[in-house]
């Protein structure tokens, strides 16, 4: 059996294709500083556009932010691999880069940005001796997909394999390059299809996207950040009504569902109807994705082949399925997420530092402080929350590989070094606003103006944290990380822990109004007023 081997790694720019687009509106999708603008004969179905346009307004941010006669292009080193990194006796970073010529950086202070969509996760069943099929992950998808997909490719059978969005874009771009059969696979032993959302809304919201990331919208979702309000409390503990509560929150799956159609749709293939998810907007159990596309379900439910089982090998022209069946495949694209780690650092600075590590590698002392600070938390999370304690079966945890939670002083900030800091770490649901916010606290927190607790309460802060995360999310939050539904909250808890207020708009307008990007315009002029510069 041969290995896999990945395909080259694109840049950024051949990270888009054709069909592909941003899940949030124009309104939610920038950083605070710039608004984004789109040409006039751009399309915006939803306030949605192609993802290419995010792509431009990071290059044009790149030049338009010039600090000391310096932009910020000139201060990025493109193609640098960061192969290892130490901490030397006196206190100084080292970053060893890989490559040809060996170089070293040095720095003071370290924030690790590199986020979790940099190494890809791709299947590791076997493959016989004589596959040549190319095997490549959405993140390289953009700059093969002309080839891959013309008309006169010899890739005439083109499989996806994943359940989420990515998957979905890439078998949607794959139906429309016509004369092409396309196969969608979704794994039994994974997390199974993705909840797709319907973009359409009312009123003052331009799309599901605003109206989800409201106050109003998210009051009955319980939120490691932010007291309930009383009525939702109170509904949360009555076993009364205990059923209503449980209807409430899960409306929105019925509502996708009923949409997507999956059991009765018209004209669709028998085996559409495996596409239909388990898991849900609630629980996050699952992918969540947009479907901007008005034909997408037509389309999908009319064109492919879907199949759910597990790979388990393959012939030379085809992917073997554990229940036995065969999928004739010349090419196979991987929709199949992110790994988290980060393979720079060693497996002790991983546990030095509080990032996710082997239970076996720690002391019985450590072992004790932490289980025993969780079960607190636990118990805590539970009597408030008493419907965290029965999640569907559908959230049964996919794999953790043993490993402890993050345990990262809100997210960024390790408990045992103050001179290094991870943003992005955190799962939330906008990420130009959760970075924004991140940047504003890891600069104050460098700076000296976050007030921290002791170590004790931040230990048990941390613990709250990542107990929290694996209760409200069984599936994907046992990294002790997943802050899903409390964009609003967790953002708001950094911006305030920095002591600013200027992203608020006021009482009535927080409950109704979506998190915009530039509720957080003011941020810098507030912190520096407040501050003074450094």
């Amino acid at each position: 059996m041969r290995r896999w081997r990945m395909e080259p790694r694109s840049c950024p720019k051949e990270r888009n294709f054709d069909d592909f687009w941003a899940q949030s509106s124009l309104r939610m999708t920038a950083f605070a500083d710039r608004p984004m603008q789109l040409p006039k004969d751009a399309p915006r179905p939803y306030d949605t556009f192609e993802a290419r346009y995010v792509m431009n307004y990071l290059e044009q941010y790149l030049d338009d932010h010039i600090y000391q006669g310096i932009s910020m292009r000139d201060r990025v080193c493109l193609n640098h691999e960061v192969v290892g990194v130490k901490k030397t006796d006196k206190g100084r970073w080292l970053l060893h880069i890989g490559g040809d010529k060996h170089q070293t950086l040095e720095c003071s202070k370290l924030a690790v940005a590199s986020g979790l969509s940099s190494l890809p996760n791709m299947p590791t069943f076997p493959r016989d001796d004589h596959w040549r099929a190319p095997v490549m992950h959405h993140r390289d998808f953009g700059s093969r997909y002309k080839s891959i997909l013309a008309a006169d490719s010899p890739y005439t059978h083109v499989t996806v394999l994943g359940g989420g969005k990515s998957a979905a874009d890439m078998v949607y771009a794959a139906i429309k390059a016509r004369k092409k059969q396309v196969n969608w696979l979704v794994r039994e032993n994974g997390e199974g299809p993705g909840i797709f959302m319907n973009p359409a809304a009312s009123g003052r919201y331009r799309s599901a996207t605003e109206k989800g990331a409201t106050q109003n919208a998210t009051s009955l979702n319980p939120s490691a950040f932010h007291p309930m309000l009383q009525w939702a409390q109170a509904l949360h503990q009555s076993n009364s009504e205990k059923e209503l509560l449980e209807s409430k929150l899960l409306a929105t799956d019925r509502q996708f569902k009923d949409w997507a159609n999956y059991k009765h749709r018209e004209n669709s293939l028998e085996c559409f109807r495996e596409l239909e998810p388990s898991a849900t907007v609630f629980w996050n159990n699952g992918p969540i994705g947009l479907i901007q596309h008005d034909d997408f379900w037509d389309t999908v439910s009319q064109n492919v082949n879907v199949y759910r089982s597990d790979p388990v090998g393959t012939t030379e022209k085809s992917i073997i399925l554990r229940d036995g069946r065969q999928i004739t495949t010349d090419v196979l694209l991987c929709g199949t997420g992110w790994l988290s780690h980060y393979p720079f650092l060693s497996i002790q600075q991983a546990q030095q530092l509080g990032l996710p590590h082997d239970e076996m590698d720690e002391t019985a002392e450590e072992v004790q402080l932490w289980r025993g600070l969780e079960d607190v938390a636990a118990a805590k999370i539970l009597s408030d929350f008493p419907i965290l304690a029965n999640p569907p079966p559908s959230s049964k945890p996919v794999s953790n590989g043993g490993l402890t939670p993050a345990r990262l002083y809100q997210g960024i900030s390790s408990l045992n070094d103050q001179s290094i800091v991870f943003l992005g770490r955190a799962k939330v649901s906008n990420h130009f606003r959760t970075a924004d916010a991140q940047a504003v606290w890891a600069t104050a927190y460098w700076d000296g103006h976050i007030l921290l607790p002791s170590l004790e309460q931040m230990q048990c802060e941390v613990a709250y944290l990542n107990t929290f995360s694996r209760l409200r999310y069984p599936t994907r939050g046992l990294d002790g990380l997943n802050f899903h539904a409390d964009l609003i909250w967790y953002t708001d808890r950094l911006l305030t822990d920095a002591g600013l207020s200027s992203h608020r708009k006021g009482w009535w307008e927080d409950w109704d109004e979506p998190c915009f990007a530039d509720d957080l315009k003011d941020c810098k002029d507030e912190y520096l007023a407040k501050y003074g510069e450094k």
